[in-house]
């Protein structure tokens, strides 16, 4: 009787197997009809999430996608989803939606159109912050379109221990357009420490001996300066930014960065270290895009010339690689190398939403001008965005000059002389309109420099004075590996304060 009961329950479980309960997807990913790698969604009518099995998948906060290859099969229930392909910024997300039938197969076609092509237009984008594991990153570039992608593989502070060799090799090209790297460390002290610097192509690891503030941060950019590397001071509104700016080890400063996200923002700064936010308004979503912006002026209105960079920290934030991308008008054809040193002399644009391209006599940012006395110059400037654009505003020494409404249009091109009647630094920036987060992008600037310098506002470099002077009362002997390094750093900070009290005056 008992064995008569058992046949008839395995009976049962093999005709419901055998039964149609679940449906087949069959997705295919093309651009301008030919196959492509892309960023995909796929979401049931209540929100739920479903990733690709055996695809490089991404679950962060609110980010959850898969990295579809070209093509991809999935077994799931039968009926309605959404699928959302998505390719970078140059590219119109798609959004389909089909209703899958028990026991057949649905195949889905998605072609995802460029709206814009950057490359031909002679920039090249790339991330400077991802976290992302180096076998994934060549199916990442290709993905998002990113033109430059380095991996941190060494990151280092706090509680941070290293599981992987460090690379003994620098590149890993992918195509004649995309190229990724893995000699990049991230030195990332926060609390009590002062913040995060990015050490990008440095062929040689750094010791990870370190308390929350000794080695000072200065002393990993310049062994870094002094092994060929480059230096990019990851965001503003570090307490390292001002000493290492003093002492002029930054290559760039990350002026669009991880703290925006697609769908929200991670606005409680102070929580991690930051400098301390000096106005209410810099609370808001826009407000603290401002607040980066007006740091970043802070620094130029020293006489520093830093270009912009930045970086989404995809492998830690809820971002993919490339939603903050910098992009860079190259000098030379396109390679690694030239990326970067074009990076390096400021000829670059940052954003994580709108493309925009800037021209000052038909140069791209970073050109200098020798000001002898009032001149006119052009200045052309052409943005797309995926949706609308709210404004576009050109900066001479931290102060908006002139702004255009964006009108509710996606599309902005606009060519007008100014008469520049003092030298100094002028920027282009521009915005989408402002929602849980905000999206925008800002050039580094153009340059008119008088006996070669730029003119210092003494109000911002008295600011960096005494913000540096009251650093020692900070920190305390016990922050240090000795009483030595302890007064190594009180000197440290005194010939920081001194160098910005000299511009001072």
């Amino acid at each position: 009787m008992r064995s008569a009961f058992l046949l008839a329950l395995v009976c049962s479980f093999r005709a419901q197997a055998q039964s149609p309960s679940t449906a087949t997807l069959d997705l295919s990913l093309t651009s301008a009809g030919k196959p492509t790698a892309a960023r995909v969604y796929i979401t049931d009518q209540t929100g739920k999430a479903y990733l690709v099995p055996g695809a490089v998948t991404y679950s962060k906060g609110s980010e959850e996608h898969s990295i579809v290859d070209q093509k991809a099969t999935l077994e799931i229930a039968a009926g309605p989803y959404r699928v959302r392909a998505e390719k970078g910024a140059e590219f119109r997300a798609v959004e389909k939606t089909v209703t899958l039938v028990a026991g057949e197969t649905t195949r889905l076609e998605v072609d995802i159109p460029r709206f814009y092509e950057m490359n031909q237009r002679g920039w090249f984008s790339g991330d400077l912050h991802i976290h992302r594991d180096p076998q994934e990153m060549p199916l990442l570039v290709r993905a998002e379109d990113l033109n430059i992608g380095p991996a941190i593989t060494r990151h280092l502070g706090g509680a941070r221990k290293e599981t992987r060799p460090f690379p003994a090799s620098a590149l890993q090209p992918v195509d004649e357009n995309h190229v990724v790297s893995g000699q990049n460390q991230e030195v990332e002290r926060l609390g009590n420490g002062h913040g995060a610097v990015l050490l990008l192509n440095m062929p040689r690891p750094i010791d990870a001996d370190m308390t929350p503030l000794h080695p000072a941060d200065v002393e990993f950019c310049r062994q870094a300066r002094q092994q060929g590397a480059f230096v990019d001071a990851e965001k503003p509104i570090w307490k390292n930014v001002p000493v290492n700016a003093a002492f002029g080890v930054i290559d760039s400063i990350g002026v669009v960065n991880n703290h925006f996200h697609p769908r929200a923002m991670l606005l409680d700064a102070e929580k991690w270290g930051s400098l301390v936010r000096d106005r209410p308004v810099y609370k808001t979503a826009a407000g603290f895009a401002q607040w980066m912006m007006d740091l970043y002026y802070s620094f130029l209105n020293c006489g520093f010339r830093i270009p912009v960079s930045a970086g989404s920290a995809s492998g830690v934030m809820p971002s993919w690689p490339g939603y903050e991308r910098v992009y860079v008008h190259l000098s030379g054809p396109f390679s690694y190398q030239q990326w970067f040193a074009d990076l390096k002399a400021g000829r670059s644009v940052a954003t994580n939403g709108p493309l925009l391209e800037v021209y000052l006599d038909g140069e791209p940012p970073g050109a200098q001008v020798i000001w002898e006395g009032p001149t006119s110059a052009t200045v052309a400037i052409e943005a797309h965005s995926q949706s609308i654009l709210d404004r576009i505003e050109i900066v001479y020494n931290g102060e908006v000059i002139r702004t255009f409404p964006g009108g509710g249009n996606p599309v902005f091109h606009a060519a007008l002389n100014l008469t520049i009647p003092e030298p100094g630094w002028l920027a282009v920036r521009c915005f989408e309109p402002a929602t849980d987060t905000i999206r925008y992008a800002h050039s580094s600037p153009f340059y008119f420099l008088r006996n070669g310098k730029l003119p210092v506002k003494m109000q911002a470099a008295q600011r960096w004075a005494d913000f540096i002077r009251g650093l020692p009362a900070s920190v305390d002997p016990a922050d240090y590996a000795s009483r030595e390094a302890y007064e190594k750093a009180l000197a440290m900070f005194r010939e920081a304060e001194n160098v910005y009290r000299r511009l001072a005056r």
